[in-house]
């Protein structure tokens, strides 16, 4: 059926607040994870059947079926769908079945709540079962097709990362991005991501009776580091860092990156160097896993000292992969970078992960070996 945008499209169909009937059991684990931050405008289009509900006057809409729609946010404390005006904020529910919507370019089951803010944007959360959001977590931070045990021991990773941040508080748990981990809703979602999920159900990792910081990055160049050398966090036995010698056949363990004088003398200044010209680089200080924590720069005003994780952020984190730098060349006009690994190097190694999956170790042995001391344990044990 060809979609039909609509303007004035709401069907008023019944008062009252959105019942345990209409979604997901209300006894099952929730998260709340927002999806889109500041934004003038949203599209929406439904495929099957979508309510829309008032959440201060318990007011209950039914959108058309098939259909597009344009969300956007005013000054005041209302938001509009099409040329229809809504008390925000407003909660789009799908029923359980083939029903689901598309929120720009993602498509969405569940429940999505809408707020207008006071400059008149709008924000987009998502409530979602956290067993049902991990599939979404994933089909992004590793995707279909990767070794069953290394999609378990992710599923384990992310649903004990996760559970540290559900705080009833606050207006959402989570972000969708890098912030926080990737989630790309469900649409991509496989049939050896939903095993991996279901066949860890629960299942979080805890030392000393409490949930670990269980980060996880995509290649470790060789060997893991602390929370304490990456961001100056406090070093717990499971996250101090592990030589690590199964991500070598990732594309993404050695890599180069040159970078011009120019462009490095105009980090430096923006650090808050004086200098015209820089002479020569070097390492000033490393951690334990080998990775540069300072580089000194020489410069005609003198020695200047900078962060390794402040160049790294600065030209990009998607070309300057790591901080695990194992030469700095001098070349005619610049330096050229000789690299390994890609990511902050912190937790589980998720190439590594596939190495030992391919090894044929399970995803207990897998997070064992990244998360040393670690025991597994039920969430609803640990959250209570």
């Amino acid at each position: 059926m060809l979609l039909r945008t609509t303007i004035l499209s709401l069907l008023f169909f019944c008062s009252g607040l959105l019942g345990a009937a209409d979604g997901y059991p209300e006894n099952e684990l929730k998260i709340r994870i927002s999806i889109y931050r500041d934004l003038s405008r949203l599209a929406v289009t439904t495929y099957g059947k979508v309510y829309v509900t008032e959440l201060k006057t318990g007011n209950r809409f039914l959108l058309l079926e098939n259909a597009n729609y344009e969300i956007r946010g005013s000054d005041s404390k209302y938001l509009y769908i099409g040329k229809q005006k809504l008390l925000s904020p407003i909660k789009l529910n799908t029923p359980d079945g083939n029903n689901f919507l598309k929120i720009n370019s993602r498509k969405y089951k569940g429940e999505i709540r809408l707020i207008n803010c006071e400059d008149s944007t709008l924000n987009a959360i998502e409530e979602i079962p956290f067993e049902k959001y991990l599939y979404g977590v994933l089909v992004s931070e590793m995707g279909p097709g990767w070794p069953l045990e290394a999609l378990k021991a992710q599923a384990v990773a992310s649903r004990t990362y996760a559970a540290r941040f559900i705080n009833p508080l606050k207006d959402y748990d989570m972000t969708d991005d890098v912030s926080h981990q990737v989630y790309s809703g469900l649409e991509k979602v496989s049939s050896d991501i939903i095993e991996a999920v279901n066949s860890t159900k629960g299942e979080v990792l805890v030392y000393n009776k409490k949930l670990v910081n269980a980060f996880f990055h995509a290649c470790c160049g060789g060997h893991t580091t602390s929370p304490g050398s990456a961001w100056g966090d406090v070093i717990t036995k499971p996250l101090r860092g592990v030589s690590d010698p199964y991500c070598k056949t990732s594309r993404h363990y050695k890599w180069d990156m040159f970078l011009k004088n120019s462009d490095l003398l105009s980090f430096i200044q923006k650090m808050g160097s004086t200098a015209l010209k820089i002479k020569s680089l070097k390492p000033y200080s490393k951690d334990k896993s080998g990775r540069i924590v300072r580089l000194s720069f020489s410069t005609d005003r003198g020695s200047f000292k900078a962060e390794m994780k402040e160049l790294r952020k600065h030209f990009g984190t998607y070309d300057f992969k790591s901080t695990f730098i194992s030469r700095i060349e001098k070349k005619s006009n610049g330096y050229l970078f000789s690299g390994r690994g890609w990511g902050h190097g912190v937790g589980m190694c998720q190439e590594g992960a596939k190495g030992l999956a391919k090894k044929r170790q399970n995803y207990k042995k897998i997070l064992n070996f990244y998360y040393p001391g670690s025991k597994t344990a039920d969430i609803t044990g640990v959250l209570k």
